[in-house]
């Protein structure tokens, strides 16, 4: 299971004041981040409380262990950063000398004028102050940027509108929203990779049961097939829509405006109606142009015919007729 996925269900669990939840949510979006990023920053929590911070670090640690079961022992065993010097250099020989010794994706200090003098950007810091909870990154001889950016349920569908400067994201609360965006953007031309949510992924197959965002994005690239090959459509992501229907989806990771990561966007699908499992059809087959010609629809098809074998078009098709027909003649 993925971090993010793993975060609700895990701080839903939890039985203690919303400020340690707020703080513990806030350190796994820090990891959030990390796997999105292909970094490994550690993470800091500052506290005067001895009891609150301590009881956050072991709930953390707990939750680093679940996710990554076959990382070293004591990478998560949390260690103290006091780091001083009086200048930068000195500062930096000193976190040298104490990584020599000993290394911990979490670290704890009253306060983050422990490790003031280290250079900016090294450190997620999880600030504990009374009944308030913040993130940041470590600043040099300053206190550490605020970073305001959650992982939370009502930011998934928004997310599928973020990797280009879109004025109305945070307008997009609802799949009522979203597909009314998606509409427009397809009317006016607009033909985009949709990305999955930032640590996220799609999953192999996409059935009625699987997450609004991901038969959002199934419906979307079937309107940009639709507005190609003038074929019409009235798929939606109702129970309705999705009853008998199996979407597998294209995948290409790209990388994302607003930071370097880079996101799994989908790029196309192939989707089968299975309401009779015993005669399988080809619904639809589409990928957008830029990733044509480079074997990614052939590498799937071949997987679905070993999966249903020969496979009929749903309906009088033209266009699925020719899909079929260039598979076959290029298997």
């Amino acid at each position: 299971m993925d971090i993010r996925t793993e975060k609700v269900s895990f701080i839903n669990s939890l039985n203690l004041p919303e400020d340690e939840k707020d703080a513990i949510s806030l350190a796994i979006d820090c990891l959030i981040d990390n796997e999105s990023l292909s970094e490994d920053i550690p993470i800091v929590v500052t506290s005067y409380d001895d009891y609150k911070r301590n009881c956050v670090l072991q709930i953390i640690q707990k939750f680093c262990e679940r996710i990554y079961p076959k990382a070293a022992e004591d990478l998560f065993e949390p260690e103290i950063l006091n780091i001083f010097g009086k200048t930068g250099e000195a500062a930096c020989i000193a976190l040298i000398k104490k990584l020599q010794s000993s290394y911990s994706m979490l670290y704890w200090a009253d306060s983050p004028s422990w490790f003031s003098s280290l250079p900016s950007g090294l450190f997620h810091v999880i600030s504990i102050e009374g009944n308030k909870v913040s993130r940041g990154l470590n600043q040099k001889n300053s206190h550490p940027t605020k970073v305001t950016r959650t992982y939370n349920d009502d930011t998934l569908i928004a997310e599928l509108f973020n990797t280009f400067s879109h004025s109305t994201n945070a307008q997009i609360t609802n799949t009522k929203a979203a597909e009314e965006k998606f509409y427009d953007e397809c009317n006016s031309g607009l033909i985009r990779p949709l990305p999955a949510p930032t640590g996220l992924f799609f999953e192999e197959e996409i059935t009625i049961s699987s997450p609004d965002w991901q038969k959002l994005a199934c419906v979307a690239i079937r309107r940009y097939q639709s507005k190609e090959c003038k074929d019409g459509m009235n798929w939606n992501i109702s129970d309705q829509g999705w009853s008998g229907v199996v979407a597998y989806p294209l995948i290409e990771k790209i990388q994302n405006i607003t930071d370097s990561g880079f996101r799994e966007c989908l790029i196309g699908l192939i989707t089968i109606n299975i309401k009779n499992p015993q005669k399988p059809y080809l619904s639809t087959a589409w990928i957008h142009p830029f990733y044509r010609q480079k074997g990614k629809m052939k590498a799937l098809w071949r997987i679905l015919t070993e999966k249903y074998g020969e496979l009929d078009v749903e309906e009088p098709n033209s266009n699925m007729q020719a899909f079929l027909k260039a598979v076959k003649t290029n298997a």
